[in-house]
């Protein structure tokens, strides 16, 4: 797996010129509709009223500042985030039904406290994370925070031959995690092929499908800034509504 398919949701991610637009265009119609005239003018103005507010409220404050809604297309973060379509996926597995999460990020939290261990973030992905775009572009994942600043990240067989994350020498308990790791790939080499020492702001993100994630052991540690909100709940599909861990 060369690449991720970014966490995303259409009106997620409109460009603040299509919001501008949209108001203003709004703004044009809510004018145009004299209060003087018929009842059913009246009616669409105070609409047409309404949806420039929830407008500016959502995508000008909520949005940017508060909370963003995405949806999880890929397999990387299931059993936790479950992102597949019905049929044999990209890695041979056979799925009888479709499911997108979709979540509710918290974007206000980590402006007054850093991310811990376990956090499921979603973030900028750095240009190495995209290898088949060209030229390359900074898609948007979710992974798991896994690594924190200053801590010495090693992934390596433990004395029972089982593929393990070690944090300054010590094994990481994960009971999130789909399956143990196999052997990891060639192209693995961050914290695999030696000990990785995080520097003072980056952090050390793992898919919770451990074999059909391409993360920080591929492209290696991620910096705080561009860290964009914890996942916190699940909002559809409703069966599946409840808050992330």
């Amino acid at each position: 797996m060369s690449h991720e398919v970014g966490a995303s949701e259409w009106l997620a991610n409109l460009s603040i010129g299509y919001i501008v637009l949209s108001v203003f265009l709004f703004t044009v119609i809510r004018f145009a509709l004299h209060p003087n005239q018929s009842t059913i003018a009246r009616s669409i103005s105070e609409l047409v009223e309404s949806l420039i507010i929830a407008g500016v409220l959502v995508f000008m404050i909520i949005r940017p500042f508060f909370i963003q809604a995405f949806y999880i297309p890929s397999e990387s973060m299931e059993p936790t985030l479950m992102g597949h379509n019905a049929g044999v996926s990209s890695f041979g597995v056979i799925y009888k039904h479709t499911i997108h999460d979709h979540i509710f990020v918290n974007k206000l939290i980590y402006r007054f406290e850093n991310p811990k261990r376990d956090d499921v973030v979603v973030f900028r992905a750095p240009k190495a994370a995209d290898k088949e775009d060209n030229p390359p572009v900074e898609n948007t994942l979710i992974k798991r925070v896994i690594g924190l600043p200053g801590e010495t990240i090693q992934i390596k067989p433990d004395s029972h031959g089982v593929i393990r994350v070690f944090i300054n020498g010590k094994p990481l308990i994960e009971p999130f995690i789909k399956e143990p790791m196999d052997i990891q790939r060639p192209d693995a080499i961050y914290g695999v092929t030696a000990p990785l020492k995080l520097g003072p702001n980056q952090y050390f993100m793992m898919g919770d499908n451990r074999n059909n994630s391409y993360d920080s052991r591929f492209w290696g540690p991620l910096n705080r800034d561009r860290i964009i909100g914890k996942a916190e709940f699940i909002f559809y599909p409703f069966n599946r509504m409840g808050w992330i861990r």
